[in-house]
């Protein structure tokens, strides 16, 4: 059933776009950890994580499942989180 559910989820993932979106203010090499990060510790492939760079982290609007942002100190601000939608699709991801 889990396979199952995880195709349908791979499937539907066009209509969503980028479910985890990481922007940065000219911390590329800090969003590609991240990145790396959701890539080992989730098993998220690397297609369906995006990484853009932005002016301000601020001038953020938050409109996908779950949008980061580095900023130039160092902090990591979460633009926007869809909990329910995160909590079902790290079920899909984890390592069997």
């Amino acid at each position: 059933m889990k396979f199952v559910t995880s195709l349908i989820f791979l499937f539907s993932l066009p209509s969503f776009a980028s479910p985890i979106r990481i922007f940065h203010e000219k911390e590329e090499g800090r969003a590609r950890i991240v990145r790396e990060i959701f890539q080992q510790q989730y098993f998220i492939p690397e297609d369906l994580i995006a990484v853009q760079e932005v002016p301000k982290c601020e001038e953020l609007k938050g409109r996908g499942k779950l949008d980061l942002c580095l900023k130039n100190n160092g902090d990591l601000l979460v633009v926007s989180v869809d909990k329910g939608f995160i909590h079902e699709s790290l079920k899909i991801f984890q390592a069997p």
